[in-house]
């Protein structure tokens, strides 16, 4: 019964992220800057475009600039993978592109990265170009100013000139995108039906406790200093709950079923098996979803 309910959740989330998409191309590119949503002048935005395409022509690296009305519901990593696969930006074979896409009505913002400048132009500095020059230019209305510090910054890392600040200081949360949730989520319901299995065998629940407490350490000790006391202490109190629950309260796992991923039905899964002058449109690359999102 548990399973099932479980099964469910996880479907209704599923469907309910996948039914929000609603990707529409904006129109075919123009220029190196698309300002579909018209925020930036005349002169602001030749000037840009200008730049980028004699970056383009000097390194063949293609940075494109599009501003939207509206994400129409998708989520904003979405719409940024669709558009950049749609438009090719980047040179065929060396993805070598980056879009920045801006949706004004949502305020939302992604940096996108083709596969041949993840290495040169990360999602640490992705984010960081984004919660230090993008958002507040773009909080103030100062959207040129933004856009012009924030290419800069881009031709900068492409070239292995920009000065990172220390990993510490990368928000891992802001470049999470739907994707990324459903497989944690598909992750966490996997170690939990095994936890659970394990920690049934045994009526005595203190290793639950234990068990949540050095977690909680090991977290508390890579990623949340500050909450290095309270972290292991609140997963000790939910390891004991859970292993109090499968222990005591809930009914016994049935042996030698479930050796996949539980609430999928077992080791079959899903049922598969392994296995410049002037704009000219950009040159066909590719993006592997890299980057970083934020908001205004």
């Amino acid at each position: 019964m548990f399973r099932r309910y479980a099964f469910v959740i996880f479907l209704a989330f599923f469907a309910a992220g996948l039914s929000a998409r609603a990707y529409s191309n904006p129109g075919q590119p123009t220029a190196f800057v698309n300002d579909y949503a018209g925020v930036l002048s005349d002169s602001e935005r030749g000037s840009l475009n200008g730049k980028l395409s004699r970056f383009a022509a000097s390194s063949t690296n293609e940075i494109s600039v599009v501003t939207i009305k509206s994400l129409d519901g998708d989520t904003i990593e979405n719409f940024a993978e669709k558009l950049f696969k749609d438009w090719g930006i980047g040179r065929a074979k060396q993805d070598n592109g980056v879009l920045l896409l801006f949706a004004m009505d949502d305020r939302k913002m992604r940096i996108e990265t083709g596969y041949g400048l993840e290495g040169a132009l990360p999602d640490a500095i992705a984010n960081q170009i984004i919660t230090q020059t993008l958002q507040p230019a773009f909080r103030n209305e100062e959207y040129y100013s933004g856009l012009d510090a924030a290419t800069d910054q881009v031709i900068a890392a492409t070239q292995g000139e920009y000065e990172a600040a220390a990993v510490s200081d990368f928000d891992f949360a802001s470049g999470w995108s739907f994707d990324s949730a459903v497989w944690v989520i598909i992750i966490i319901f996997y170690i939990i039906s095994g936890l659970r299995r394990w920690l049934a065998k045994s009526k005595s629940w203190w290793q639950g406790g234990l068990l949540g407490g050095v977690l909680g350490l090991i977290i508390a000790l890579i990623f949340f200093q500050a909450l290095l006391l309270i972290l292991p202490f609140v997963l000790a109190l939910c390891g004991l709950l859970f292993d109090y629950l499968v222990s005591r309260v809930l009914p016994a796992p049935k042996p030698g079923r479930h050796r996949g991923i539980w609430f999928l039905g077992g080791p079959g899964g899903f049922g598969g098996h392994g296995g410049g002058g002037g704009f000219g449109g950009f040159g066909g690359g590719s993006s592997g979803g890299g980057g970083s999102s934020g908001s205004w």
